[in-house]
C-alpha cells in the first residue's frame, strides 16, 4: 500500500461548489522488491507470463465530508493504467484538519503555562507566608537574647526605676536619655540588618508577584482567543471521520529489476532499486463553497466606473493554499433528470377557517424604501500630485470560450475554510450614464437619481449587491437583481440627490355643506414644486395618484391637470417628465372631486 502526498494545485470556484484538485509524484517499487536488509540475493521474479500482472494500490486520505464522493476522478501521466477507484469515509484517532490541530496544539502549550504560572504564584505566596513567619520569630528570638540591660545600655539599678535622680526627675527618663546619646548596641545593629535583608527579600518578592500577575492575565487573553478559534474550526466538521480514495494501479511497462543485471551484493543492503515515477491528479467536488458577485458603482461627471469584484466563501473543512484560482459562471448540476411539467389543476377555492382573534400590531406609515447612506453630499476626490498618473487595478483573465465565462485573479488569494468572504477584483468598466430623476412626492419629498448603462463589455454581470459612490462619497447600496448579458441596458439607482427639491402641498380642499340630493362632494387641489440647484439640465420623472373608486356610491370626477400629464393608468396613477434647466423651478398642479352618497363610511379617504 503506497501513500499519494497531493497538495491542493488548482480550486475553479462554481456558484455553488467548488472543484479541487490535488496533484502528487508516487514511486512504484521495482519489481525485484527491496533487497534484504541482511544483504542476501532478493527473491526471483515470477517467470514471465506465468503471474498475473503487478498491482499497486497508492492511497490519498484526509479528505473533508464536504465533498460528493460520486465526483472524484482520478487521471496523471506515467506507464500505469488505472484498475479501479474506491472512495471510503473513514474514522481517524485523530483530527485530519492541520489548522485545527495546530491550534489545538496551541491552546494545549498556552494551559500548560498557565499551570505552570499558578505554580509558581503559588510557591511565591508559600514564601511570603514564610518570611512573615520568619520575621516575627527572629525579632522575638533577638529580643530575648538581649536581655534587661543590653536593650536600655546599662544594669537595671543604674536605671532607677525605684528612686529618682538628683534632678527630681524620674531614673528611667534620665536612662533613656543617656541610651540615645550613646552610640548604637551590637544587638541593635544586628536588628537593623535583619530588618534591611528581611525588607529586601519581600520588595523583591512583590516584584516577582506582579510579573506573575500580569503574565497571567496576557495568558488567559491568548487562551480565550485560542479556545474561539479552536472552537469556530471545530463547529465546520466532524474532522474525526475523512473519505479516502484508493487507487489501483498496473505498470504497463516493465518495471527495473536490478537482479538479473546486477551480481548479488553490489548494492548496499536494504536499498531499494529504482522504481517508476508516475504522477496522479485527483479532483472533486466541494460542496459547501461558492462565489457571488458585488460591484462598487462610482459616479463622476456622467460616467459610471463599475468595479466587479468575486467574493470567494467556503467552509468544506480544508483550507485552499495560493494555488491556480478560477471563478467560472458555469453551474455543474449534480443531477442529470430533465424538467418535466405536472398537471395544472384549477379548482374552487374554499374558505380557510378563521384564525382566533389577536391583537393587531401598529403598522408602520406607507412610505418609499430609500438608498442606505441617505442623501448625496458630492464631493471630488482629493488633488493628486501634479503630472502623476492615476494608479492602476489589476483585473482577472477571462475565458469566454465556452457557454460559460472562466475569470483567473491577477492575483490568487489563499482561501481558508472559515465562511467568511474573500474578494478578488475581476474586472473594471467604464460605462457612459444617461442620468436622470424620479420623485414621488407623496410618498417622499426627495427626488432619486438613476443612471440608464449599457453594458458594452464582453462581461455578462451576474446579479449582486453594488455599493454606491459619488465621487469619493459613499451614498448607499443598490443591486443588480438579474444578469446583464452584453449589450443589454440596467438601471442603477444612485441614490437621493438633495440639490433636487421636491414640495407637495394641499393647495385647495373644499366639502359642501349643502347635501345635492343624497350626494355631498369634496374638491381637492395639489401643487408639486420643483427647483433644479444641481448646476446642469435635469430630466425628472414626478409620480402622483388620483383615489380610485371601487364602489357604486363613490364616484372620483372632474379630475383636472397643468401641465397634463405624460401617462395616466386605470389605478389612478399619473406620470409627468419635466425637463428643468438650471436654476429653474416648474410647478405641476392638478385636481379632482370626489362625490359619494351620504352616509357611507369610507375607507382611504379622509374627511
Amino acid at each position: 500500500m503506497l501513500t499519494l502526498d497531493a497538495p491542493i494545485t488548482a480550486v475553479v470556484v462554481y456558484p455553488r461548489q467548488a472543484r479541487v484538485t490535488r496533484r502528487g509524484v508516487v514511486t512504484l517499487p521495482s519489481a525485484a522488491g527491496p533487497r534484504p536488509a541482511d544483504g542476501s540475493a532478493p527473491p526471483e521474479p515470477a517467470p514471465t507470463g506465468s503471474a498475473a500482472p503487478t498491482e499497486f494500490s497508492v492511497t490519498l486520505g484526509g479528505l473533508p465530508q464536504q465533498i460528493d464522493p460520486n465526483s472524484v476522478r482520478v487521471s496523471g501521466r506515467g506507464a500505469v493504467r488505472v484498475l479501479g477507484v474506491e472512495v471510503d469515509l473513514v474514522t481517524r484517532a485523530a483530527t485530519a484538519d492541520a489548522t485545527l490541530a495546530e491550534l489545538q496544539q496551541r491552546l494545549r502549550v498556552l494551559r500548560r503555562r498557565g499551570r505552570e504560572l499558578d505554580d509558581a504564584a503559588e510557591t511565591e505566596q508559600a514564601l511570603r507566608k514564610f518570611l512573615d513567619v520568619a520575621g516575627r520569630n527572629g525579632a522575638a528570638a533577638v529580643a530575648r537574647g538581649w536581655g534587661g540591660p543590653s536593650w536600655h545600655g546599662g544594669p537595671a539599678e543604674a536605671r532607677g526605676t525605684t528612686s529618682q535622680g538628683g534632678s527630681g526627675e524620674p531614673s528611667g527618663t534620665a536612662g533613656l536619655s543617656t541610651a540615645a546619646a550613646e552610640p548604637p548596641s551590637a544587638e541593635a545593629l544586628r536588628l537593623a540588618e535583619i530588618g534591611a535583608a528581611l525588607g529586601g527579600q519581600l520588595a523583591e518578592l512583590a516584584g516577582r508577584r506582579r510579573t506573575i500577575a500580569d503574565e497571567q492575565a496576557d495568558l488567559q487573553r491568548e487562551i480565550t482567543a485560542a479556545e474561539t478559534a479552536v472552537a469556530k474550526r471545530q463547529g465546520r466538521a466532524r474532522p474525526e471521520q475523512t473519505y479516502q480514495v484508493t487507487v489501483v494501479l498496473e505498470p504497463t511497462a516493465a518495471l527495473p529489476s536490478p537482479a538479473g543485471s546486477e551480481p548479488a551484493g553490489s548494492e548496499p543492503a536494504g536499498v531499494e532499486p529504482a522504481g517508476v515515477e508516475v504522477e496522479l491528479e485527483v479532483s472533486y467536488l466541494s460542496l459547501n463553497a461558492s462565489w457571488s458577485a458585488r460591484y462598487d458603482a462610482r459616479l463622476v461627471d456622467g460616467t459610471v466606473t463599475l468595479t466587479w469584484f468575486g467574493m470567494v466563501t467556503q467552509s468544506s473543512g480544508e483550507d485552499w493554499p495560493l494555488c491556480d484560482l478560477a471563478l467560472s459562471t458555469a453551474r455543474p448540476a449534480r443531477s442529470s433528470g430533465l424538467p418535466e411539467l405536472t398537471p395544472w389543476y384549477v379548482d374552487v377555492a374554499r374558505p380557510r377557517p378563521l384564525p382566533p382573534p389577536m391583537v393587531a400590531a401598529r403598522s408602520a406609515p406607507d412610505g418609499m424604501g430609500t438608498l442606505a447612506g441617505g442623501s448625496v453630499r458630492m464631493a471630488s476626490l482629493a488633488a493628486a500630485p501634479a503630472g502623476a498618473a492615476p494608479v492602476e487595478h489589476a483585473v482577472a483573465t477571462v475565458d469566454t470560450s465556452g457557454t460559460a465565462a472562466t475569470y483567473r485573479p491577477a492575483r490568487p488569494v489563499p482561501v481558508p475554510a472559515d465562511g467568511q468572504s474573500h474578494r478578488s477584483t475581476l474586472a473594471i468598466l467604464e460605462l457612459a450614464a444617461e442620468l436622470d430623476h424620479l420623485t414621488v412626492p407623496k410618498l417622499a419629498p426627495e427626488a432619486y437619481l438613476r443612471a440608464s448603462v449599457t453594458n458594452a463589455s464582453a462581461h455578462t454581470l451576474l446579479a449582486g449587491p453594488i455599493a454606491i459612490f459619488h465621487g469619493a462619497d459613499y451614498v448607499g447600496t443598490s443591486a443588480l437583481d438579474q444578469p446583464v448579458p452584453p449589450g443589454a441596458e440596467v438601471e442603477l439607482q444612485l441614490g437621493v440627490d438633495d440639490r433636487l427639491v421636491v414640495e407637495r402641498e394641499l393647495v385647495s380642499r373644499a366639502t359642501t355643506r349643502k347635501v345635492v340630493g343624497s350626494l355631498r362632494r369634496t374638491d381637492v387641489g395639489y401643487a408639486v414644486t420643483l427647483t433644479n440647484h444641481t448646476g446642469r439640465p435635469a430630466r425628472v420623472t414626478v409620480r402622483d395618484q388620483i383615489p380610485v373608486s371601487r364602489h357604486e356610491g363613490v364616484t372620483v370626477k372632474d379630475f383636472h391637470a397643468t401641465p397634463a400629464p405624460g401617462e395616466t393608468t386605470d389605478l389612478g396613477q399619473l406620470t409627468w417628465p419635466v425637463e428643468l434647466a438650471a436654476g429653474a423651478t416648474r410647478k405641476i398642479e392638478f385636481g379632482f372631486r370626489l362625490e359619494h352618497n351620504r352616509g357611507l363610511d369610507l375607507t382611504g379617504w379622509a374627511e
